[in-house]
């Protein structure tokens, strides 16, 4: 009877222990403590999911697929707060847009944008698709002005061709004026500023605010705006913004917008001006921003100027707070700000009670590696090298398996997160056919040759395109990919191009490369490399016809001994071994193809 009982108390201890570990799993969660400040209800939550933003915004969608993920699993998990903890410089275009969609179209309304230290470029973007945004202190965020980028990714200079950024303005300012629309009709009050958010992303934007002393509402107004409401003032003065110092705004041509109206964007600046109807035509909430007349003159009060418009606005800290951008609580009985230092602060800034972190899952760390394109320059390299070798030295089998691992290196990746079909592997592995044909089946240089090249350069380039887009002009990032792709495939053929004539003509003296050709054991001999013979001028007193003595396998390069010359020869058919009998059956300007003579009983 106490065997029984031993064992029910030890599968008891057992419950205890799942349950007790099961209560130390929380998530990463901290207790808030009870400040007894009221806050308002549509902040509070009682479990805050955090998804961290950190590092560039690629331009392969990693991160933004990422983010997407991490919305979803925190709107399954029952998350009731949402907040995005961004220190990144920016990023892709396409992904920023994407991620701020991600955002606005979540079932948990409860976005924050935590500031934490940096938010430039698309970070900034993404941070006013928020609802609120908190900063840390200190911190930067704005400058989302567009650069252009070569090739390769790297920036030439910053300066985008006018008609290109006829295409890049509009979505990025139709983002920021949507953004701050809806968090002014959400909070029912003209808080965040429509003229000062698209300064964040045109840099020839000059603004003053101004403050209605009866109401306290604050708005940014432009220079016609300004003589409009305080005639006779300088326009000049030291900014809270400081921009190009030395540089001087350029004048812009007379707008035909008469005063007084609602305009879509600040009047003066020629790159918004150029793409303000297009940029308003996307608008789905109407604005609440006051308009102005003549007869609002001496009802307002200039408080300071903001921008010269010389640079793209670039905010600190406190100046997001001055602006209404920030939405920390003020210290009580002090000035200033509480600025969000940690995951306590942010539990106590929404009255929660669990927090958990999304951070970007190791595999998506992975592809996001492996999705760069020195990495994948680099695994185009090893992939055609080690697949020359193997297929110049047929069943050394190890470079066939490196081959076979960059190629998946190569794939994998880029078809997981929906940038590479199922075209691109195909027309690789086409490719790849048409070449071992090429050299196996049809030796020389022919059709087979040149369409397995262009097979295999088209497919590793379409591995950059993403999938879906880029096939109708002006849709899409395509375009720019494609020739992203080209610039690195065509650079890695080159690299592996110069790598396969040193590895032809040092293959035997290569310390590890050396033990993978195969050899006969009755000759010292190694077989030749591909590349090697076609260079070879062959013997011309050499006839068609003659007999002669594999010297070395032939898999299909390697030497022939004919009467007392010993010549670089291929095998037109097959593998040949060492010491077969052979005949000439082809001469040229470049090889020599032997067959092996059969003896029938």
């Amino acid at each position: 009877m106490k065997e029984p009982r031993a064992a029910w108390r030890i599968v008891a201890w057992c419950v205890l222990a799942l349950i007790a570990s099961a209560s130390l799993w929380r998530p990463a969660a901290a207790q808030a403590p009870a400040s007894g400040v009221a806050i308002p209800k549509d902040r509070q939550a009682t479990n805050v999911a955090v998804i961290t933003i950190h590092g560039e915004i690629d331009s392969e969608g990693v991160m933004a697929r990422s983010v997407q993920r991490r919305i979803a699993l925190a709107e399954r998990a029952g998350a009731n707060a949402l907040v995005f903890d961004i220190n990144t410089p920016g990023g892709s275009v396409d992904a920023v847009l994407k991620i701020c969609t991600a955002i606005k179209r979540s079932t948990i309304g409860n976005t924050i944008a935590w500031i934490n230290p940096d938010a430039y470029s698309g970070g900034a973007i993404i941070a006013l698709a928020c609802r609120r945004i908190v900063v840390n202190d200190p911190s930067s965020f704005g400058d989302a002005k567009p650069i252009a980028g070569g090739p390769l990714g790297l920036p030439v200079g910053g300066v985008v061709p006018p008609e290109m950024l006829k295409k890049i303005l509009p979505p990025l300012l139709a983002e920021v004026v949507d953004s701050a629309r809806r968090h002014n009709q959400f909070f029912g009050t003209y808080e965040w500023d429509e003229y000062l958010v698209q300064a964040f992303v045109a840099d020839d934007v000059e603004l003053w605010l101004a403050r209605h002393p009866g109401t306290g509402l604050r708005v940014c107004i432009d220079r016609s705006e300004f003589e409009m409401l305080f005639p006779g003032q300088p326009t000049g003065g030291p900014t809270r913004v400081v921009g190009i110092p030395g540089a001087e705004r350029q004048p812009t041509p007379p707008t035909n917008i008469a005063p007084g109206t609602a305009t879509p964007a600040p009047e003066g600046s020629t790159k918004i001006g150029m793409v303000a109807t297009d940029v308003e035509s996307r608008q789905v909430v109407s604005t609440q921003r006051p308009r102005f007349s003549r007869a609002d003159a001496g009802h307002w009060e200039l408080l300071e100027k903001v921008c010269d418009g010389t640079a793209p606005v670039t905010l600190k800290a406190a100046d997001m707070m001055a602006l209404g951008l920030a939405a920390n609580d003020a210290p009580s009985g002090a000035t200033g700000f509480t600025p969000i230092r940690s995951d306590a602060d942010l539990l106590a800034y929404v009255q929660g009670t669990n927090l958990i972190r999304l951070d970007q899952s190791w595999s998506e760390g992975l592809v996001l590696v492996l999705t760069h394109w020195t990495v994948r320059a680099l695994l185009i390299v090893v992939f055609l090298v080690a697949l020359f070798v193997e297929m110049t030295h047929a069943g050394a089998i190890v470079p066939g398996a490196i081959a076979l691992v960059a190629l998946a290196g190569l794939i994998a990746p880029p078809m997981l997160i929906g940038m590479a079909g199922w075209w691109a592997l195909a027309a690789i592995l086409l490719g790849i056919v048409l070449l071992m044909l090429e050299v196996f089946v049809f030796p020389g240089f022919g059709v087979a040759g040149v369409l397995g090249l262009v097979l295999l350069f088209v497919g590793l380039v379409g591995t950059f395109l993403p999938r879906g887009e880029g096939f109708f002009p002006g849709t899409g990032e395509g375009g720019s990919s494609a020739l992203h792709g080209a610039t690195v495939v065509l650079l890695s053929m080159f690299t592996a191009g110069v790598g396969m004539f040193f590895i032809a003509k040092h293959l035997k003296s290569l310390p590890v490369l050396g033990r993978l050709v195969l050899t006969d054991p009755g000759t010292t001999e190694e077989s030749e490399g591909f590349l090697t013979e076609a260079m070879a001028t062959p013997d011309t007193g050499i006839p068609v016809g003659a007999e002669g003595v594999a010297l070395t396998p032939m898999r299909p390069a390697g030497r022939v001994e004919i009467g007392e010359r010993v010549v670089d020869a291929v095998a037109e058919f097959g593998f040949i071994d060492a010491g077969a009998k052979v005949r000439v059956v082809r001469r040229d300007g470049f090889s020599m193809g032997v067959e092996e003579i059969r003896r029938h009983a």
